[in-house]
């Protein structure tokens, strides 16, 4: 057993300060031992396992945490927030990236006015969860593109056959695509089944790399139920897939961990947010975004995160994109930078602006606005791979 304790910090809302020191308290409880403290006569149980108050403080106005979970444009009366800094022991985790999670909020994510803000890790944890196997800089010497923000592409819409997504694949990759993924709504479906959609497209993918010197990586989806994640991962490398892609928010973060570690697969990860909204999204409490949709996906083993960006049909400002590629790529131990893949609204009229936020280490997932142009995807892709060299350009 090693002596560490890693820390939380919680916004938490109150009227008062003891109000917020006692919510604290709760908190402290109910993300370990979850029984009455005075009951408690072990004092390795109190001194040790219950969570402890390292620091509770009044949150500043003008604090990076103001904005977290809350709508764009409105502004919170601060003086009726607190950051609590909690320490829990490294043993409660048991390790495990599951246990983990339940400890930074299992049951009080069912309480009001607390929100999750930050996370300090300790040494054996960042021994456990070592983040991405490749990274963003990997990811960048798997398809060759040393510069210029990279791109990913979709083999969408639900309900195409499996023949033509191939040859979305196959156009994608002539056009001179990173990264293809499927749709995240594309699973086994009757019309869309796993093993038949990801042989073809990982044959339409390896045939056009080899035939016209590319390097593009195709992505398989396989969020699935229990095991299924793992047996579609395997099948996915063994038929060619050369990236895979999970949603966390449906099969449990345990699952990504696991691919990401996993010595027969060493597959580049996607990370896609579906189902992490009720999380993230404005409300009386949660996780933060930069937390749930950048950080944690990282630390977990994802090298691409998707988020949703800004100015297109989601809700997220400039300012919360933002911080979300930079807790996505900024130093954290020996944790390798993962790839921001934001999503939603990144079009041809917009890529200017884009590429001035985000820099040239993103992958921009380019979707609706590939086929606005037309049905020739190849010279779609072109088109966009080409306008990302003359920004990469203009942005050194």
């Amino acid at each position: 057993m090693k002596d560490e304790r890693f820390i939380v910090t919680y916004r938490i809302e109150a009227d008062t300060y003891e109000d917020a020191k006692s919510i604290a308290w709760a908190v402290q409880v109910e993300q370990t031992i979850e029984f009455p403290y005075e009951f408690v006569t072990d004092l390795y149980i109190k001194n040790t396992i219950t969570g402890r108050l390292e620091s509770l403080e009044p949150m500043a106005p003008d604090s990076a945490y103001a904005t977290v979970g809350v709508m764009p444009n409105v502004v919170i009366d601060a003086s009726r927030y607190y950051l609590a800094r909690i320490s829990y022991h490294v043993d409660t985790t048991a390790l495990e990236t599951t246990q983990f999670l339940n400890v930074v909020f299992g049951n009080s994510s069912l309480q009001p006015h607390i929100w999750v803000v930050d996370i300090e890790l300790c040494p054996t944890l960042f021994d456990v969860f070592k983040g991405p196997r490749f990274g963003l800089h990997g990811i960048r010497r798997l398809v060759e593109t040393p510069t210029r923000p990279m791109i990913q592409a979709v083999i969408k819409p639900m309900g195409t056959p499996n023949e033509e997504l191939a040859r979305m694949c196959a156009a994608y990759t002539r056009g001179g695509v990173d990264v293809i993924k499927d749709d995240h709504g594309i699973t086994n479906q009757s019309f869309s089944q796993f093993k038949d959609r990801v042989r073809r497209c990982a044959a339409a993918v390896r045939e056009m790399n080899e035939a016209h010197g590319k390097h593009a990586l195709y992505a398989a989806n396989v969020s699935g139920d229990g095991t299924d994640v793992l047996e579609r991962a395997y099948f996915a490398k063994e038929a060619g897939a050369t990236a895979l892609m999970v949603a966390t928010g449906l099969v449990g973060s345990g699952w990504l961990h696991k691919l990401a570690t996993d010595e027969k697969l060493r597959l580049p990860i996607i990370h896609h947010p579906a189902y992490s909204g009720g999380f993230v999204s404005p409300g009386v409490s949660g996780i933060a975004d930069y937390l749930q949709l950048g950080f944690l996906p990282r630390l977990f083993g994802a090298d691409m995160m998707v988020f949703v960006s800004y100015g297109g049909r989601f809700t997220f400002t400039q300012e919360q994109c933002k911080r979300i590629a930079a807790y996505i790529k900024h130093p954290v131990g020996l944790v390798k930078a993962g790839c921001p893949a934001p999503g939603g609204g990144v079009t041809d009229a917009r890529l200017t602006e884009l590429v001035e936020l985000y820099g040239n280490n993103t992958m921009f997932l380019v979707g609706g606005d590939m086929f606005r142009r037309g049905p020739d995807l190849e010279s779609n892709m072109a088109y966009f791979v080409n306008r990302l060299e003359e920004l990469s350009q203009l942005k050194q």
